[in-house]
C-alpha cells in the first residue's frame, strides 16, 4: 500500500504524463501554465530555496540548471525563487546530495555517480553502446520517475523529489598520444565517471583512478593519471585541452549524467498552486528545452576547441574499432547494471532496464542534434 506522500506523487506523475502529449505546444512556446496566484487554492506565499550546484558558470549544465531555475521564478512571478550559491561553495561535488537531503540546500545539482547508492535507478545510462540520443535518455529517465513505481521509490526513500537527469554528453577520451582502439587503453592511469563504463574501461586494461571533476586538470598535471574520459565540456570548462591535445569519440555515446533534485520534504511543502507550476516547467525542461538550452552551450565550447592552439586533434574512431569493441562487450553491460542496481536496493532493476529501454525505442526520433558529433565534423573541415 502506498503511503500518503506516494499516492500523492503517483497522482501529479498522472497529469504530468498526460501533458506530454501537448509537449510540443510547451516547446514552441505556448506553455499552458497559469500565472501565479490564479485559481482555487493560490496563496501568495513566497519561497526561497537555497541551490547547491558544482556546475561551472561557463558549461552546458549551467546552461540548462539556470534555464529551469529562471523559468520557475518567471512562472510563479517571483514567488518561487532560488539563492543560487557558487559551485562547490556550499558543498563539494560528492556531498551536494546530502545537503539537499538534510535541508542544507532545498534543491541541487551534482552527478550522481559521485553517490550512486543513492541513484541505483539513473546509473544505467553509463552501459556502454546503448544510449546515442540525449534526448531520448532525459526523457526515458523522466517517465521512470513518474511512472514506474521501483524508480520513484528509490528517489522517496531518499528523501528527494527527481526534477531531471539527463547525459553530460558522449564520451570523448582525452590523452597525450592518440587512442584509435579499446587495445590500447591496456595499462592507462584513467579517469571517467559511471559504473559500467569503468568496469568495461578496466576490462580493457585500463586502471580507473576516482577523481572528481574539479580535480582532474591537477591529477593530469601531476601524473596521477595520464587519460580523461570526459564530455565535451570537460577539456574546456576544466581546462584540460591545454595539457591534453588529443580527444576522440570511441562510439559508445552517453556515458554518465548530471541530476537536479529536490528535498521531498521541501517539495511537499509547496503551496498547491506553486507545486503545479513547478511540475509544469519540470515537464518542459524533461520534454526538450533542456537539451536544446545545453546543446547550445556545448556549440561554443566547440569554437573553443576549434581556437585552442594546445588542441592537436578532436576524432572518431573508425566503425570497425567501436563495433569490435561494442560485440566484445555483448550483453555484459547490462547484466553488469542489473547486478549492481540491485545490490544498491533497487526493487525490479531488470524491470527498470526494460521500462528505460522501452522509453529510448519510444523516443528515438526525438528531434536531436549532438554537439560532440557537430564538433569532430567541424574538425575534420577546418
Amino acid at each position: 500500500m502506498f503511503t500518503k506522500r506516494q499516492s500523492r506523487r503517483i497522482g501529479r506523475a498522472g497529469g504530468a504524463l498526460g501533458m506530454l502529449a501537448v509537449a510540443g505546444l510547451v516547446l514552441t512556446g505556448c506553455s499552458g501554465i497559469n500565472n501565479a496566484g490564479s485559481g482555487d487554492g493560490s496563496t501568495e506565499e513566497t519561497i526561497t530555496w537555497t541551490l547547491a550546484t558544482m556546475n561551472p558558470s561557463v558549461s552546458p549544465q549551467a546552461a540548462l540548471q539556470d534555464w529551469f531555475l529562471d523559468r520557475v521564478e518567471e512562472v510563479t512571478e517571483g514567488r518561487l525563487t532560488f539563492d543560487r550559491t557558487a559551485p562547490e561553495v556550499l558543498c563539494k561535488a560528492a556531498e551536494i546530495v546530502d545537503c539537499v537531503r538534510d535541508g542544507r540546500a532545498q534543491i541541487g545539482s551534482s552527478v550522481p555517480d559521485y553517490t550512486p547508492q543513492y541513484f541505483p535507478s539513473t546509473s544505467m545510462v553509463s552501459i556502454p553502446f546503448v544510449n546515442q540520443n540525449s534526448q531520448a535518455v532525459m526523457q526515458s529517465i523522466y517517465d521512470l520517475h513518474t511512472s514506474y513505481e521501483p524508480a520513484m521509490e528509490v528517489m522517496e526513500r531518499n528523501g528527494l523529489h527527481h526534477v531531471a537527469t539527463w547525459p553530460v554528453g558522449r564520451v570523448l577520451v582525452g590523452s597525450h598520444e592518440p587512442v584509435t582502439g579499446a587495445d590500447q587503453f591496456q595499462g592507462l592511469q584513467m579517469r571517467v565517471s559511471g559504473p559500467i563504463i569503468q568496469q568495461a574501461l578496466t576490462d580493457q586494461g585500463a586502471n580507473i583512478v576516482a577523481i572528481p571533476a574539479a580535480d582532474t586538470y591537477e591529477s593530469v598535471e601531476r601524473g596521477v593519471i595520464s587519460t580523461v574520459g570526459g564530455s565535451l565540456d570537460f577539456p574546456v570548462s576544466y581546462k584540460l585541452m591545454e595539457l591534453l591535445p588529443h580527444w576522440t569519440d570511441p562510439g559508445v555515446g552517453q556515458y554518465s549524467v548530471m541530476a537536479m533534485w529536490v528535498n521531498v520534504d521541501a517539495y511537499e511543502a509547496l503551496p498547491d498552486d506553486l507545486r503545479e507550476l513547478f511540475d509544469q516547467v519540470t515537464l518542459e525542461v524533461n520534454s526538450g528545452a533542456g537539451v536544446d538550452v545545453f546543446n547550445e552551450r556545448a556549440a561554443d565550447l566547440c569554437q573553443q576547441m576549434l581556437d585552442s592552439p594546445t588542441v592537436q586533434s578532436l576524432t572518431a574512431w573508425d566503425e570497425a574499432a567501436t563495433d569490435a569493441w561494442e560485440t566484445e562487450l555483448g550483453d555484459q553491460g547490462k547484466e553488469m547494471w542489473i547486478k549492481l542496481a540491485t545490490e544498491q536496493g533497487l526493487t525490479n532493476a531488470e524491470g527498470v532496464l526494460e521500462e528505460y529501454l522501452a522509453g529510448l525505442e519510444r523516443y528515438k526520433d526525438a528531434e536531436y542534434e549532438d554537439a560532440s558529433l557537430s564538433c569532430i565534423t567541424s574538425f575534420a573541415n577546418r
